[in-house]
């Protein structure tokens, strides 16, 4: 594979992709989980927390053959969003599914916000990604917003809650040419995950972000 790469962990060579996820993904043991937590931070040894997580994570990606979202997948561990920083601090797809052994390729794949297809009316008014997202975050205004809530049919449309997380969201990456975290979002909004789950029905990065005209980084 190209931009093939490898990493020893306890004394094992794994193979990984030119993402650092795991390459192929049979290649997974509890010794890769172990020392890839390592890796990322997570010192003194996977908990019991952790490898219940983990064994989630493992269950979809094997059984299910899908990644849920962070927001699905903590509210269906029972997961406060600081508990879940506390246990992966390096985040969800490149902490918590690397630790996992799911590959970037099927994540890519299998996700359908990175295959997501764009509206005729937004691909022709708007200068869009293959992803729905804008080429220039310059180049937002609601309308935009108003085309991608008319897309997700939420019954109430665009709302007061969902312009103040928009402005903040812009701001923030005006301010500092960074996308803010989920945790800073909730933090600073005062929000939990249940709450941005409902106003943003298709998660932080593909609803929230994509919505506020903020790039896509994969």
């Amino acid at each position: 594979m190209m931009n093939q790469k490898t990493i020893t962990l306890s004394g094992k060579t794994y193979s990984l992709d030119a993402h650092g996820f795991l390459s192929p993904p049979e290649q997974w043991d509890e010794a890769f989980a172990e020392g890839m937590a390592e890796t990322l931070g997570i010192y003194g040894g996977l908990t019991k927390e952790h490898w219940h997580f983990i064994d989630y994570l493992r269950r979809k990606f094997i059984d299910e053959e899908t990644v849920p979202v962070v927001v699905i997948a903590c509210a269906e561990n029972k997961l406060r969003l600081r508990e879940f920083r506390h246990l992966f601090p390096t985040g969800y797809h490149r902490g918590a599914c690397r630790i996992a052994g799911i590959n970037y390729e099927f994540m890519w794949k299998t996700n359908h916000w990175l295959t997501y297809e764009t509206s005729p009316m937004l691909r022709t008014e708007y200068r869009v990604s293959p992803l729905g997202f804008l080429e220039n975050h310059m180049d937002w205004d609601e309308r935009f917003a108003e085309l991608i809530v008319r897309e997700w049919k939420l019954p109430r449309g665009l709302t007061n809650r969902h312009r103040e997380i928009i402005e903040y969201l812009r701001n923030y990456y005006e301010e500092t040419e960074k996308i803010p975290t989920i945790f800073e979002l909730c933090k600073a909004k005062n929000l939990s995950l249940e709450q941005l789950r409902k106003l943003f029905p298709e998660g932080y990065r593909r609803g929230a972000c994509r919505i506020a005209g903020l790039p896509f980084f994969p």
